[in-house]
C-alpha cells in the first residue's frame, strides 16, 4: 500500500474517526482508579489509571478482557492467583473470572479491553456526561 494510492482525510472526517485521549472524561472505579472509556458496539477500551496503594476489588463480568500494562506494576487476583504483572506484559481475563488488582508504590496504567462492550462501565460513563 503506497500514500499514492490514498485519499488523506479531511479534517472534517478526522474529527469524526479520531478520539483525542485528553478529551476523554475520566470515571472512576474506586479510590485512586480512573479509566477514560472508549465505547464501541463490539467492545469496551478502558485507559486506566489505578494510583500508588490503590484496589480495584474483586469482580466478575460476563466479557473477556485483555490487560495491557503501560507503565508502572500491580498484583491482578484472577480466580485465586496473584500475578505480578508490570510494564509491557498482557494478561487474559476470561469471562466470568473473579478478578481484582492492588497496586504499590508506582501505580500503574493500562489499557484494558473488554468485549463485547461493558454495560455497566457505559452506564457510569453516562452518568458522568449528564453531570458534565
Amino acid at each position: 500500500m503506497t500514500e499514492s494510492m490514498l485519499t488523506r482525510a479531511s479534517d472534517s472526517e478526522r474529527a469524526e474517526q479520531v478520539i483525542r485521549q485528553k478529551d476523554i472524561p475520566a470515571v472512576e472505579l474506586a479510590q485512586g482508579a480512573s479509566a477514560r472509556l472508549v465505547v464501541t458496539p463490539g467492545a469496551t477500551v478502558s485507559l486506566v489509571e489505578q494510583g500508588p496503594y490503590s484496589e480495584l476489588p474483586r469482580h466478575r463480568h460476563e466479557q473477556d478482557k485483555v490487560i495491557l500494562v503501560l507503565e508502572g506494576e500491580r498484583d491482578e487476583a484472577l480466580d485465586g492467583r496473584l500475578y505480578r504483572i508490570g510494564a509491557g506484559d498482557i494478561l487474559y481475563v476470561p469471562s466470568g473470572a473473579e478478578h481484582g488488582a492492588l497496586t504499590y508504590g508506582s501505580g500503574c496504567k493500562t489499557i484494558e479491553i473488554s468485549a463485547p462492550a461493558r454495560g455497566d462501565l457505559v452506564t457510569k460513563l453516562e452518568a458522568l456526561l449528564d453531570r458534565l
